[in-house]
């Protein structure tokens, strides 16, 4: 089992490596932050619009589907852009951003299901969390969940699976490296838990008020936004390492 972890953690640092030699890689969560803010922002308008007019409440419930679907599809099919484009830097390849928007455009009809996937999924595990005394069932599903369907971006990008054979695949593939992947994530984890920390409670001062100097607010505003850059970062590495491992998983089977 030490082997398996230690594979894992040295893998997440030639993930790292990779998006370090690439950081194009990086522009593909923030083109997704500005268009998750753009249609969350839409969603809202229209939900506010429907208050104003005294809509139905079924119409608030399908703006309110209507808007995490979205939202999840957004995040997906940029996720899947990521997943094309550091399939490309790991074979030795330059790819635009556009190129990996190719890939995402390719697979749109997969993403789009796999979207609605995820919106059901949600919804349950939120469900379970509204119980009370369930919510550390829900948590835990919710970790198992991730942790099973860490290959499902990669086999959607690379290999153009519809989401029930994706999310089979990945069930597999996640049962039979397990080892590696905790491995990777918890290394990941670990690198991120002190500039989090710091991240939440700068969060927790700006909102506090406590902090009152023009000086000290623009300091917090800056180490937020160093965080916030560290977020994308993460997520971009978080991709390449399950295109990394998916790559090593499938060559061995």
């Amino acid at each position: 089992m030490a082997r398996g972890l230690t594979d894992g953690v040295q893998l997440m640092r030639a993930s790292f490596d990779i998006v370090r030699r690439d950081l194009r890689l990086l522009w593909f969560p923030v083109i997704s932050t500005a268009c998750l803010a753009l249609t969350a922002g839409f969603w809202i308008f229209e939900g506010a619009w429907l208050k104003a007019v005294q809509g139905p409440g079924v119409f608030f419930a399908l703006v309110v589907l209507a808007g995490l679907y979205s939202l999840y599809f957004v995040g997906i099919f940029f996720s899947v852009a990521v997943a094309g484009a550091a399939a490309e830097v790991i074979d030795g390849g330059e790819p635009s951003i556009g190129d990996g928007l190719n890939v995402a455009w390719s697979c749109v009809g997969g993403i789009a299901g796999w979207a609605a996937y995820s919106v059901v999924v949600g919804l349950l595990l939120a469900l379970v969390n509204s119980i009370k005394g369930l919510r550390w069932l829900g948590d835990l599903a919710q970790v198992a969940w991730s942790f099973a369907t860490i290959f499902v971006v990669p086999l959607i990008a690379l290999e153009g699976l519809d989401p029930e054979s994706a999310r089979r695949r990945s069930f597999e593939l996640a049962k039979g490296n397990w080892k590696t992947e905790t491995g990777g994530l918890a290394a990941l984890r670990i690198v991120l838990l002190v500039p989090g920390l710091l991240i939440y409670l700068d969060a927790r001062l700006l909102a506090s008020g406590h902090v009152h100097s023009l000086a000290g607010k623009a300091l917090l505003g800056t180490l937020l936004v160093c965080g916030l850059g560290l977020a994308v970062a993460a997520s971009v590495v978080r991709q390449v390492f399950a295109v990394t491992l998916y790559r090593i998983a499938t060559r061995a089977a």
